[in-house]
């Protein structure tokens, strides 16, 4: 028993889908350590033109992600040799295209607004176009090991990332020397050392570059551009509110806010794993025909999430002032953001199986309706922040709003999957269902043997 029970923790350790679990958490333990941190040491103005900042970042990121990452898997997932290396090339040379055009872009707002400039903008205006450029070797890297399944080195690239800037705020804390620019530089930092690294390793395969096509950077622009529409109004999507929270209420509500979102990434770390873990076998299924395999995969991976998700769920909203009180500290205790929690983690529920639905369609090559569906969920969710905002004057307005943006993005990305792939609801809950309690059995050694999840809910 002891011997199977070794086995099984080998086997386990050696799965994708733990590893790209384990990468997951990694990064999101990192950052909520280093955003507790900053949350502490850092003025409550300052946390939120931190906020500010890092949202803008992450939503230019999105756009250059989302132009690349899942047509590059698409198209670099189970193929030969030779055709890996053009598709690696051609993602090389679109994303020095996209970079270089961001950083003019920086460049020419330098000139326009730095004399001006305070807060959130001066820290874009500086930083912009260095965060991006030193981001690049890593960001490509873990796109190349994703798409080759290597979630044991996308778990090294980010526990090297996010440890680096842990222990720069830490140095700064302990050096009683931590400041709002400081942050910045050891954010800057730990991405140059990261990626100057994969560069060395060869993860980032930059020798590519010479093997890539007029062809192939045709096919992948094709497909980004619906893609990228996808990336960055999901981006948008989670920013807006930051946006808009910082225009109308102000950097300090701001922080309130993020602080009751940064426990969100409890649900956001499963999620990606599995996200990460299925796309590629996903894209690898329909490049070779297999419908029926698509969407059981979506079916597993959406129901075993939803059914993890709901005692998580019911225990955060009964101790939702714990989680605040451990990230924030006791300043953000008393203040509106254990109820905004609560709100957040109660549309969480929707959330594994949106997510699915919203991938599976650029999986099929429906990349367009994707990005309909983010952006008819971004215009509610913009349309019911302002309004609420300005009838109620008070932050529970934007949490409330989220509410309606949920609901509508999950019905409309339903809606058109069920016209390409069979799907059904009953059928999501019923599959996931079963897959736990065949890993329940596998856990337990009582039944090695794999079954056909389908078997019993088809």
């Amino acid at each position: 028993m002891k011997s199977s029970f070794l086995t099984t923790i080998k086997s386990s350790l050696n799965n994708p889908q733990v590893l790209a679990l384990a990468g997951n958490l990694t990064v999101s333990v990192m950052s909520i350590v280093s955003v507790s941190l900053l949350f502490r040491a850092l003025p409550v103005r300052e946390t939120g033109v931190w906020v500010l900042f890092i949202s803008a970042v992450n939503l230019a990121d999105s756009f250059r992600a989302g132009f690349l990452t899942t047509t590059f898997i698409r198209g670099r997932s189970g193929a030969l040799p030779a055709r890996a290396a053009e598709v690696t090339g051609s993602a090389w040379f679109v994303a020095l295209v996209i970079t270089g055009v961001l950083v003019l872009l920086n460049l020419g707002a330098w000139l326009v607004l730095g004399p001006g400039a305070e807060g959130a903008i001066v820290l874009l205006l500086h930083w912009f176009g260095v965060v991006l450029t030193a981001t690049l070797p890593h960001f490509m890297a873990a796109a190349v090991m994703q798409a080759n399944m290597r979630f044991d080195r996308i778990l090294y690239i980010r526990l090297l990332s996010q440890g680096l800037f842990v222990l720069g705020i830490i140095g700064l804390m302990l050096s009683g020397t931590l400041t709002l620019n400081k942050v910045v530089y050891s954010y800057v930092g730990a991405a140059a050392v990261t990626s100057l690294l994969m560069l060395v390793l060869g993860w980032a395969e930059i020798g590519s570059l010479s093997r890539r096509s007029r062809a192939c950077v045709a096919e992948l622009a094709h497909f980004g551009k619906y893609s990228v529409g996808s990336y960055v109004g999901s981006n948008l999507l989670r920013s807006s509110d930051t946006f808009i929270i910082s225009y109308m209420l102000g950097p300090a509500m701001l922080a309130v806010y993020n602080l009751a979102g940064r426990f969100m990434e409890i649900i956001e770390i499963p999620l990606r794993s599995f996200v990460a873990t299925a796309m590629p076998a996903m894209s690898a299924a329909f490049n070779q025909g297999q419908k029926p395999e698509v969407a059981r995969l979506l079916r597993k991976n959406a129901g075993m999430l939803t059914w993890f998700f709901v005692p998580l769920i019911l225990g955060t909203i009964l101790l939702a002032d714990i989680p605040i009180y451990l990230i924030g500290g006791a300043k953000y205790q008393g203040t509106q953001a254990a109820n905004l929690l609560r709100i957040g983690m109660v549309l969480a529920i929707l959330f594994p199986i949106d997510r699915f639905v919203g991938v599976t369609l650029d999986v099929v090559n429906q990349p367009r309706l994707n990005m309909v569906k983010v952006f008819l969920m971004l215009t509610v969710n913009v349309v019911g922040d302002v309004t609420a905002l300005l009838l109620f004057g008070n932050i529970y307005g934007v949490a409330v709003a989220s509410l309606p943006t949920g609901i509508v993005g999950f019905v409309f990305g339903y809606v058109q999957l069920k016209k390409h792939l069979p799907l059904s609801l009953r059928h999501i809950m019923a599959t996931g269902l079963h897959e736990i309690q065949l890993l329940n059995r596998r856990i337990l050694n009582k039944g090695d043997a794999p079954l056909n999840a389908d078997q019993k809910v088809l």
